[in-house]
């Protein structure tokens, strides 16, 4: 009985309410659940109706791409003037949520969940699920493959701090706009 109480610990997200999950500082956070949902945060200070509108519009997913690193999702929300980078770690991905990439590429729906939370109140101010093409899951999946287990002489991982010193590098190298411009 235990087992399924340890089980079913899922978080539970409603227009209205206090985010259930903490959330630092602003932008997008992207993470998975052990079945391959994927869950976005985006996090800013009073969103505006305008932009609560576009959040509602349509969704474009491309992968920045550097050589020797996983890729980063970024997205364009409603248009290319809001764009949303979502660098996540595949190797502490896969010690919160083991097996997630498997789970991921086996769904036969591609979508994600996408939560708008007001980063100075912490209430959720729209929920969407975004529909994502295969191949932008494929390529996600072939990209992150070899960073999902411990590093050893055939694989590469990153640390916490190896992986956040490496997006530091990637965008003081170019702006938003040029990285979207240049993913694939």
């Amino acid at each position: 009985m235990n087992d399924m109480n340890e089980m079913d610990q899922s978080v539970s997200f409603e227009e209205g309410k206090i985010c259930p999950l903490p959330i630092e500082g602003h932008g997008g956070g992207l993470s998975f659940s052990p079945t391959g949902d994927m869950l976005l945060v985006a996090s800013l200070p009073h969103p505006s109706e305008s932009q609560i509108k576009a959040f509602s519009g349509k969704w474009r997913a491309k992968l920045i791409t550097e050589s020797e690193f996983p890729s980063i999702p970024i997205f364009a929300v409603d248009s290319e003037d809001w764009l949303l980078e979502t660098p996540c770690n595949p190797a502490q991905q896969e010690k919160e949520s083991p097996g997630f990439i498997e789970a991921l590429y086996s769904k036969e729906d591609h979508s994600m969940v996408a939560v708008l939370v007001d980063s100075e109140t912490k209430i959720i101010q729209k929920i969407l699920h975004v529909p994502l093409e295969e191949m932008f899951i494929e390529r996600l999946v072939m990209s992150w493959n070899p960073y999902k287990t411990a590093g050893d002489k055939y694989t590469t991982t990153f640390t916490a701090e190896s992986f956040i010193t490496k997006i530091n590098e990637i965008f003081k190298m170019k702006s938003s706009q040029e990285l979207w411009r240049t993913s694939w």
